[in-house]
């Protein structure tokens, strides 16, 4: 089923518009608040964040721009492989790092110790993080940048019709799809699933209601972005492993494939939401700011009157308020 250009544009436009500043406040108080800033867990979601920004404030716009006009943007080479690098690379950026937090969420609730100390930190926090941050990015460049890829460029064509480069080396893209795509969406789907099961378990077992409000915290960071990958991204994983397992796969399958890859940039806009929604102080903080920018606000104006006494002018000056 083909989704036509205006109804692309129409629904990326109301979740763009208040995403990048939600994403901008989330990221203004996690970066500000000293003990927002130094707990493990925000990090990753500080990557995500971060990483997302740029992706709706340079390849959602420019795909919208497609979208409206039908062609490229900037009808230049250097401008679609930074395109097409932000297009794929950030977006598998930020599935690993929404994998690595599924994992590093068992180790922060369930093995905090391992986190301890600087020595386990680096370990099993910091080094991890950098990796999973750092080698997805360095295997885009590398992809779209670096390699020589025989196809033209075609202003006309989204993304200008580079975004399967890759694909014409099938062992780069097996590769490609396997561990940067198919793997990380299970690892998101599968952990996220055992923790929340894990975490209701020591809820039960312990009934320590302190404790337990470290671990929803943390469980409901995650798994109010794992959701969003489950619904929008898992199915289409899960048709895209049949395929590369060489399992019959039906018309209406692969449609159902191909249009889902749409609703890819709808994961990147959604994030944000989710975080706040997982954050309860930074929700009060959205609501009072929110209730400031539309509380009336009432002016003190001056009111002149005349008055006439004894055939003598006078001007008596009062004071209104103006709503």
């Amino acid at each position: 089923m083909s989704i036509s250009t205006s109804i692309r544009f129409y629904t990326y436009f109301p979740l763009l518009i208040p995403s990048i500043p939600c994403s901008m406040f989330i990221l203004y108080h996690l970066l500000t608040k000293r003990t927002l800033r130094q707990a493990l867990n925000n990090h990753v979601i500080i990557l995500i964040l971060i990483l997302g920004l740029v992706y709706e404030l340079t390849d959602v716009i420019w795909l919208m721009h497609y979208y409206r006009v039908g062609v490229s943007l900037f009808q230049i080479p250097t401008f679609c492989l930074i395109w097409v690098f932000i297009d794929v690379g950030i977006f598998a950026t930020i599935t690993i790092l929404v994998a690595w937090a599924s994992i590093q969420r068992h180790i922060l609730i369930f093995h905090d110790k391992w986190v301890s100390t600087k020595r386990g930190r680096l370990l099993f926090h910091y080094i991890p993080s950098f990796l999973f941050l750092v080698y997805p990015i360095l295997f885009y460049v590398y992809i779209f940048i670096i390699m020589d890829c025989e196809e033209p460029f075609d202003y006309e064509i989204i993304r200008c019709g580079y975004s399967f480069c890759a694909l014409y080396d099938p062992i780069i893209g097996t590769f490609d799809s396997i561990l940067h795509n198919i793997i990380p969406t299970f690892i998101i789907v599968t952990f996220s699933f055992l923790l929340l099961v894990r975490v209701l378990w020591q809820k039960h077992r312990l009934r320590q209601r302190i404790q337990w409000r470290n671990y929803r915290k943390m469980a409901i960071q995650l798994l109010s972005i794992a959701s969003i990958y489950l619904f929008c991204y898992f199915p289409a994983m899960i048709i895209y492993m049949m395929y590369e397992s060489n399992v019959s796969v039906s018309d209406g399958a692969f449609d159902y494939y191909f249009s889902s890859l749409f609703f890819i940039p709808h994961i990147i806009m959604v994030i944000p939401f989710a975080t706040i929604f997982s954050l309860p102080e930074l929700q009060k903080k959205l609501k009072i700011n929110i209730l400031f920018w539309k509380r009336p606000v009432h002016a003190v104006a001056p009111r002149t009157i005349g008055t006439n006494r004894t055939g003598n002018a006078r001007t008596v000056v009062i004071t209104q308020t103006v709503k």
